[in-house]
């Protein structure tokens, strides 16, 4: 297509206008040319020269670490290796193997559109989003950036926004009980009858973590108030009062355990035997399913304990900051984000509705038979 200019005469005398004349292409059709696509920015990766790491500086992946749980730090050194791996091109697999303090701006800032291409959820980005700023932080109270600007610039990415279905179930009452009588029905063993139904009513009353029910040990409950000592997220202590129900259920796992201080949740054999052994997370998680198996029950999770817990309170009309209190929690939103009864008054809402195949049936009961 090429173009050109005419003159013509203006309707006053001794004028002229300038027009602008498109002057077709051999075969008369336009070229159409794309003004809006613009290139995608690329992922940049560490290069091979600032992939090499000093063995003498200290290690921010693993001071950072330290700073966890011991649930946190599994959870976030999944993530660092993951970063390690996506920032080195897939050239380093461990996070104390990747030099941090060699990111930049130009790296960190195209990190979560990278990996929503690759396939990550936008919740699980901003976790690692999270492990991403924090061990940038530690690469930094520890000397390994030069310039502030350069760790400001690089640790300065922002979360993606995002919302999501909430996730796990709220058992029913008639479910818990269902699971407390799996336990106790379970004669041959008394001794882990008696440690499963104090560890499920448990962390029914108290909306424990399951890593905080593993962190337990027998001087954390204290008899002579009726309260349990927690250790939670950021090595932070939280009292919680416990019930009647949950009092009589733990001194029964006590009269089997004994008295001896060390973890309150131990090791049972098949044989009956109380080992003086802390269980694991993933116990638990085999406790809770093996019971669940036995009392017919819909497949549930240890943190759905946890939300039902939290949303009985807050239906029991529980103040959302005493909740927050006994949760664990920092923010009173972290909370609310637990509490399902709006999922309840979603499903009421739907059974209020009348149903049109329900007069379709009506009809066709009425229509005589041929």
């Amino acid at each position: 297509m090429r173009t050109g200019l005419s003159l013509m005469k203006s309707a006053f005398p001794n004028q002229f206008q300038i027009k602008f004349v498109i002057i077709p292409s051999e075969n008369n059709i336009p070229k159409r040319i794309n003004m809006t696509s613009t290139p995608k920015p690329t992922f940049l990766p560490l290069s091979e020269e600032q992939m090499q790491l000093d063995p003498t500086l200290p290690l921010p992946s693993q001071a950072y670490l330290n700073t966890l749980s011991a649930s946190g730090r599994r959870t976030q050194a999944t993530a660092l290796n993951n970063l390690a791996y996506i920032f080195s091109d897939s050239k380093i697999q461990t996070a104390e193997n990747f030099p941090w303090h060699h990111l930049r701006y130009e790296h960190t800032s195209q990190l979560s559109s990278h990996m929503v291409d690759i396939g990550y959820a936008k919740a699980t980005v901003n976790k690692h989003l999270v492990a991403l700023r924090r061990v940038l932080e530690e690469a930094y109270r520890l000397g390994l950036y030069q310039e502030h600007n350069d760790y400001y610039r690089a640790a300065g990415v922002k979360s993606l926004r995002h919302e999501t279905i909430l996730r796990g179930r709220v058992l029913e009452h008639d479910e818990l009980r269902k699971l407390l009588e799996s336990c106790l029905a379970d004669e041959h063993n008394p001794a882990l009858k008696a440690r499963d139904a104090a560890l499920i009513t448990l962390m029914y009353v108290t909306g424990i973590r399951r890593q905080e029910v593993v962190d337990l040990n027998l001087s954390d409950f204290i008899a002579k108030e009726n309260k349990l000592r927690i250790l939670g997220k950021g090595s932070k202590q939280r009292e919680v009062f416990l019930s009647e129900d949950a009092i009589l259920t733990l001194e029964n796992w006590l009269a089997q355990r004994g008295r001896r201080l060390g973890p309150l949740f131990t090791r049972v054999t098949k044989g009956g035997k109380v080992k003086l052994e802390r269980l694991s997370a993933q116990a638990v998680y085999y406790v809770l399913k093996t019971r669940q198996k036995q009392a017919g029950l819909e497949s549930f999770t240890p943190h759905d304990l946890r939300r039902t817990t939290i949303t009985d309170l807050l239906t029991a009309e529980v103040d959302v900051l005493t909740v927050s209190a006994i949760a664990g929690h920092n923010s009173s939103d972290t909370t609310r984000r637990y509490d399902r009864r709006s999922e309840e008054s979603k499903r009421q809402a739907v059974e209020r509705l009348r149903s049109p195949l329900a007069d379709v049936k009506n009809d066709e009961d009425a229509s005589p038979s041929t």
